[in-house]
């Protein structure tokens, strides 16, 4: 089936203001949906459905579409979400592109897992369904109002979680993915009818957000999940590094003339010979005004700022200079001093011996630490890259 993906996002979030633009485990809340979707080899098109240039701009950088704006009329607090992907079907017939069935996927629920919409596209067809909708499993113990409290089981037999029978199952909705053929969806202008299917995600996969405390756990959630898993080549604009204990192991050796010597990672060398055959650039940035600093990235090759005592200004400034989008740039760093500038960039990054705190602020934290070789871990564990593979390449053009 010819299947259409639809993120609706609109401009106007009063519980969270700017929720799907806001930094969420090192991607705007709205990218997770938009990279989950570029993904699946089921889906055709990607389309973002928003009144916002914001978010737009946003969702083209992260490869959607998002070839006209949602009218203000479309985008009010009462708005259903079923007139917004009629209009969007609307919209995209006049060009003479029809798909087979819709795919409303919810910006609020980032967090699916590997395959997860392909195998809501495989039950689709397999059931030969009009509509689906993901669920996750859910307790039989409700109850409904709380002035006169009823409830919807048998207190006397109360069974236990686990001796509830198959037939007696249930499950709640958690509004994370829904197919629906477009000639239902145009006749009914309902998401859901005809032949349903259930497609059953996990409990972590169904939280919906509505709160900053549900934005919090998500976050979280996506950080101990580690969904961000690894991170192309193309979604990184820039890479930043402090120096002391990422660079090197954090130790200074003093003589008695009051000289500094720091303990680096020569091989750290090729990870920063593979970035820039690969045309990433990278920076230093130091608080420290030693000459050594200058000395290793003289021999690295990599433009370095020193005696930077405000770091996320320097950030700020680096993206100003080239242009980087501050979402699309990755900042090493191991203490407290970096998070500033760690909670501006898309992808704060910890070595393993950071601090507690710069951990937590990081979408992935090293087996490497400070010292060790950060620079190739970079380029094979995240961008996937293999060191000796690009060696023998290398060799091979001589």
């Amino acid at each position: 089936m010819n299947i259409l993906a639809i993120i609706p996002a609109r401009g106007g979030s009063k519980g969270i203001p700017g929720k799907n633009t806001r930094n969420c485990a090192g991607r705007p809340l709205i990218a997770w949906s938009i990279a989950q979707a570029l993904d699946c080899d089921g889906i055709d098109r990607v389309i973002v459905s928003t009144d916002s240039k914001e978010i737009a701009d946003i969702a083209k950088k992260w490869g959607a579409e998002v070839p006209f704006s949602r009218p203000d009329i479309l985008a009010q607090d009462e708005t259903a979400t079923e007139p917004v992907l009629i209009h969007v079907l609307d919209e995209l017939e006049k060009t003479g592109y029809v798909p087979d069935g819709v795919m409303l996927l919810q910006p609020t629920s980032p967090i699916r897992k590997p395959r997860r919409l392909m195998e809501a596209i495989e039950l689709f067809e397999k059931d030969q369904a009009d509509s689906l909708l993901s669920v996750c499993p859910t307790h039989p113990f409700f109850w409904q109002n709380t002035n006169n409290p009823v409830s919807l089981y048998n207190i006397d037999k109360r069974p236990r979680r686990q001796d509830v029978p198959l037939e007696q199952e249930m499950f709640r909705e958690n509004g994370s993915i829904y197919i629906t053929k477009t000639s239902l969806l145009r006749e009914s202008s309902n998401r859901l009818g005809g032949a349903i299917s259930m497609l059953e995600m996990d409990e972590e996969e169904s939280h919906d957000i509505d709160s900053l405390t549900d934005f919090n756990i998500v976050e979280t959630l996506l950080r101990i999940l580690n969904t961000v898993g690894t991170i192309s080549r193309t979604d990184v604009d820039a890479i930043l590094f402090d120096f002391d204990g990422v660079l090197t192991n954090n130790l200074v050796y003093c003589s008695q003339d009051g000289i500094e010597a720091v303990t680096c990672n020569r091989s750290d060398g090729l990870g920063f010979d593979m970035m820039r055959d690969l045309q990433i650039p990278n920076f230093i940035i130091s608080k420290e005004k030693n000459p050594v600093v200058s000395a290793r990235a003289k021999k690295l090759k990599v433009p370095v700022m020193q005696n930077v005592d405000d770091k996320a200004q320097a950030v700020m400034s680096l993206a100003e200079e080239y242009d980087f989008d501050l979402s699309r740039i990755m900042f090493v760093g191991n203490d407290v001093n970096d998070l500033t500038a760690m909670d501006l960039v898309g992808y704060p990054i910890a070595v393993a011996d950071a601090h507690h705190s710069v951990k937590e602020a990081s979408v992935r934290v090293l087996d490497q630490p400070g010292g060790g070789m950060v620079a190739r871990e970079i380029m094979e564990s995240i961008f996937g890259i293999s060191a000796a593979d690009w060696a023998r390449q290398q060799q091979s053009k001589i």
